[in-house]
Formats: structure tokens, sequence, C-alpha cells
């Protein structure tokens, strides 16, 4: 099941949403286009307690085999929260590819437009949860 065309379902826990929706507001000064794209995939979330979410969801702090286009190999990331510095292995959600992460099902497709403006696919593998 998809909404639209190409942007597949996403989910994301309650707690998650709440400190997301704050974390928005800060980066709007900061990263106004990463602030406006994370505003509109917490609009079409289906939020959840976050045990009645699957465990194959990305999450903050979920580990995420994802591939970025057809034909680039995998990588492994941590998805977390901008109040962190992101280290090594770690996507911030104050980044494109990390919103693009946010609450996707192992094995969905979404397009993002990169930090570069690049418009790329996204493909999650794998999610072992946090």
């Amino acid at each position: 099941m998809t909404e639209g065309t190409d942007r597949p379902l996403i989910w994301i826990g309650r707690t998650d949403y709440g400190r997301l929706l704050r974390a928005m507001d800060r980066l709007s000064a900061q990263a106004p286009d990463v602030s406006a794209f994370l505003s509109r995939e917490l609009d079409r979330a289906i939020v959840r307690p976050e045990g009645d979410l699957p465990r194959t969801i990305v999450r903050m702090g979920s580990r995420v085999l994802f591939r970025r286009s057809d034909g680039m190999p995998f990588e492994w990331g941590e998805l977390v929260y901008p109040d962190r510095s992101p280290g090594e292995g770690q996507i911030t959600v104050a980044s494109p590819l990390g919103v693009a992460l946010l609450g996707l099902r192992e094995g969905a497709r979404m397009p993002y437009s990169d930090a570069d403006g690049t418009t790329r696919w996204l493909a999650v593998e794998r999610v072992l949860p946090a």
C-alpha cells in the first residue's frame, strides 16, 4: 500500500513523534528544507504506541541496512535525534537521508532529495530494533 504514487506508508511511535515535532521546530531556522521535509513526513505518518509497531519499522535508534540508489552498495546506519552529534555509522534525522529512513518498513523504497538537491531512491533491506 502506498500514499500517492511513490511514497510508502510510514509508522512512527507516539514518543518519537512528540520528540520529532519539537526537533522539527528547532530545525526550522538551521535547516528549513529538512524541517519542511520532516513536517511532511510527520503529517502523513501513522502514529501508534511504540509497542504496537512492527519490529521491521525504522525507528529512532534502529540500525538499518539500506541502499541509497540501485546499483550502490548497502550501508548500515543508526538513526539518531538531531540533538546528538552523529558518530561513525549514525544518521541524524536532521538530514534528508535520516528523514527519508524514518518510519519505513523492511523492503520499502522511497524517493528523497539529497542535501545537494539530487533526487535519489532509498531502499530498506533490514531493520534491527533499538
